[in-house]
């Protein structure tokens, strides 16, 4: 059976890697991973994709057009069921570790004019998101339009990140704040 689930993983890459933007090598996929538009998708080396996760990038809605990448760095691990919805750009540098249900997105529907249903109003974007390297996002963790998240940086499950995470450092809750820093003097996590 385990000879069987390779061969699968196999040809779902094989399959993928000559509709995306660029992929790279030793690409593992799981089952039942939905791409839109994977020529706005570029992946690294060694990048591991969990069972139903969703990568969606928009190119039009209603009516708007617009020019989305999501671009996964090497070494990157993504587990079950996330999901990653873009109007400009989702950058996840290497070697950063998602565990399940983590949800990144760089736009929200407008809710402006009452007399429009939210469903037909623009998408609203504070700009792209970029988590840089070694970056580890915790089970069912929102990480929202316009962060930035430092290098080696936690943030905990559940959390809603909706400002910058400095590098080396622990966020936590909703809306997320900084709960430790790693002090690269003592080289100790401590508490804020």
């Amino acid at each position: 059976m385990m000879r069987f689930e390779k061969l699968l993983r196999l040809f779902r890459s094989l399959f993928w890697s000559k509709k995306f933007g660029a992929i790279g090598k030793k690409f593992s996929l799981g089952k039942k991973v939905t791409f839109n538009h994977p020529q706005c998708i570029f992946i690294g080396d060694n990048v591991r994709i969990g069972n139903y996760s969703y990568f969606l990038p928009c190119v039009e809605y209603e009516g708007v057009k617009y020019s989305p990448k999501i671009v996964v760095g090497d070494g990157c691990c993504i587990g079950i069921r996330n999901s990653f919805a873009c109007i400009n750009k989702i950058e996840i540098k290497n070697n950063v570790l998602f565990a399940g249900y983590v949800h990144v997105t760089d736009h929200s529907h407008g809710y402006e004019d009452v007399n429009i249903p939210i469903k037909k109003q623009r998408l609203i974007s504070k700009g792209p998101v970029i988590i840089e390297d070694d970056c580890w996002l915790g089970f069912s963790c929102e990480i929202l339009s316009g962060v930035h998240i430092g290098r080696h940086s936690i943030v905990a499950a559940r959390a809603v990140v909706t400002k910058d995470v400095p590098p080396y450092s622990i966020v936590a809750g909703n809306p997320a704040k900084v709960v430790k820093q790693f002090n690269l003097k003592t080289k100790c996590w401590e508490k804020i």
